[in-house]
């Protein structure tokens, strides 16, 4: 997303959370009130707004959601509204890591489930501040599986990588899982390109289609989600350059992803399970809220700071279940 002057998103977003009340949905009746900021509008963190109300709404909660606009400023703004209006348990999409001690400060003590974006492991506490997702490692580890498994034969392997945005715990976890894994095959890992794209398909086909200026051979592009393996694929096309002999790799199993899969044109992606993420970070936050602990929830760390929702291997073998 480009940068935008944070005064007129947060004179904006002040607009909207103090002339309409503190989210932009509301359920009326339910005994937990939960409060969703995400890091910005748009299909996908609407969307995530719109299953979080309903499995709020199936689980007796009230709902309400805010977005902060990728602005530190207006996310503070609406936590701090939030808890004035009486929630009792806050879900977060951090706009950036580095924020959330001023967030935890903002909240005032109300209990958190950070989703969409991690904290650092020191800024969660157990049963009070808590991180629901998948583990992103896994997701690059998958990743990197695959590469070997199809390569098995070749002492050296070319890879471009299509990297999230900088920040984002997404992109650091995926990036060093398969990093990682790679290394110790043994094998010799050249990357030939690396880059952050910003999950988006169109930045991915731009930067794939400079590096294929540049003539140099590649073995296989690992992108951190669908969409930039997408663009990545596209970007060879429309330079004539075969990819038969080239893997592209994504994490998601997005439509788009397991429909390219299906037709050939991408090899691998990992299904991230949002439903499961989802339904598990109200029924933390409901736990929170009471005063409970996660324990016992499926996938509650020993410690109560997390929940991770194990991700899931898609080739062609198995596309036709996801899709």
């Amino acid at each position: 997303m480009k940068q935008k002057n944070r005064s007129v998103l947060l004179a904006a977003a002040m607009l909207v959370l103090f002339g309409n009340g503190c989210g932009d949905s509301d359920l009326a009746a339910g005994s937990t009130k939960i409060y969703y900021t995400a890091i910005e509008s748009g299909d996908y963190y609407e969307g995530w707004a719109s299953r979080l109300e309903e499995q709020a709404s199936a689980q007796g909660a009230s709902f309400a959601a805010g977005y902060a606009e990728n602005s530190v400023e207006t996310q503070d703004a609406q936590i701090k509204e939030a808890v004035a209006d009486g929630y009792d348990v806050l879900l977060c999409g951090l706009v950036s890591p580095d924020t959330v001690t001023e967030i935890k400060a903002a909240a005032g003590g109300t209990p958190m489930v950070f989703i969409n974006n991690a904290p650092a492991d020191s800024a969660l506490e157990k049963d009070k501040y808590v991180y629901v997702a998948s583990d992103e490692f896994m997701a690059g580890q998958y990743q990197a599986e695959y590469i070997l498994q199809r390569f098995g034969q070749k002492d050296e392997i070319n890879v471009a990588i299509l990297k999230g945005p900088k920040d984002a715990s997404g992109a650091v976890g995926r990036t060093k899982g398969l990093k990682q894994t790679l290394k110790a095959s043994g094998k010799k890992i050249n990357y030939v390109f690396e880059d952050n794209a910003g999950w988006s398909t169109e930045k991915a086909q731009d930067l794939m289609a400079m590096f294929l200026k540049t003539g140099q051979p590649v073995d296989c592009v690992a992108a951190n989600n669908d969409d930039m393996a997408l663009g990545a694929r596209a970007a060879f096309e429309q330079a004539g350059v075969n990819a038969d002999s080239v893997l592209f790799l994504g994490v998601d199993a997005s439509a788009g992803g397991c429909q390219a899969i299906a037709e050939g044109r991408m090899d691998f992606t990992v299904f991230q399970p949002t439903d499961s993420q989802i339904s598990f970070a109200v029924k933390a936050a409901k736990r929170l809220a009471d005063g409970q602990s996660i324990a016992g929830l499926e996938g509650a760390s020993e410690d109560g700071k997390y929940i991770l929702v194990p991700f899931e291997k898609v080739d062609s073998s198995n596309v036709a279940q996801y899709k």
